[in-house]
């Protein structure tokens, strides 16, 4: 129960950090834009640094998978966004940027993907990744063309809808101990297809 708290909560911070990018107009990828977040954050009289926004973004190597920020951290920019609180901002971005984006197409649930399905995603501009699903709600990146996805990436998120923004909660890579969020298609959401069954991930032929 405390884990999938956990896990709900990770990916509530990931939509959060998804629509400050959308707020502010801008992707967060540098210093310079982490420190641009901080500068408008002071301006509304939030003071939070560069470096705690780089750790929530999952942007400094030293975040580990058990990472749960501040509550004033947050709070600040649920502020700035307008709300109260963290709750306030989720029920009201669900029902206000969500819905209202009048989204295309079927909605499938992590409960609903075999292990050994194999999923392509593509989004634009040149976005392909295709994964491998290894348990429910787990999956393995096994190509991946002009993203910030590796193979050998593995990602957890909780639902595929067409056309929809597609949000990872969790995104961990070999050899590291670095973890991040991560949403693709965030402005004009993802097409998937569920292409068939495969036994490991050396059965897979990228074609």
């Amino acid at each position: 129960m405390i884990d999938n708290q956990f896990t709900e909560y990770k990916e509530c911070i990931a939509i959060l950090c998804n629509a400050v990018e959308k707020r502010l107009g801008r992707s967060l990828s540098s210093h310079r834009d982490f420190d641009y977040l901080s500068e408008e954050l002071s301006k509304a009289g939030k003071r939070v640094s560069g470096s705690t926004l780089k750790r929530i973004w999952g942007y400094n190597k030293d975040v580990s998978s058990s990472y749960k920020p501040y509550q004033y951290t947050i709070l600040s920019l649920v502020n700035f966004l307008g709300y109260n609180s963290l709750e306030d901002f989720v029920n009201c971005y669900d029902s206000r940027d969500i819905q209202s984006a009048e989204f295309i197409g079927e909605t499938i649930t992590t409960d609903e993907i075999v292990p050994g399905s194999v999923i392509e995603l593509s989004w634009l501009p040149d976005r392909v990744c295709n994964l491998i699903c290894l348990s429910q709600g787990v999956f393995k990146v096994v190509h991946s063309e002009h993203g910030r996805l590796y193979p050998g990436d593995v990602v957890k998120f909780k639902s595929l809808t067409q056309n929809a923004p597609l949000y990872f909660y969790e995104v961990s890579r070999p050899g590291s101990n670095e973890t991040f969020i991560y949403t693709a298609g965030q402005r004009t959401g993802i097409r998937y297809h569920i292409r068939g069954m495969v036994s490991s991930c050396e059965d897979m032929i990228i074609t």
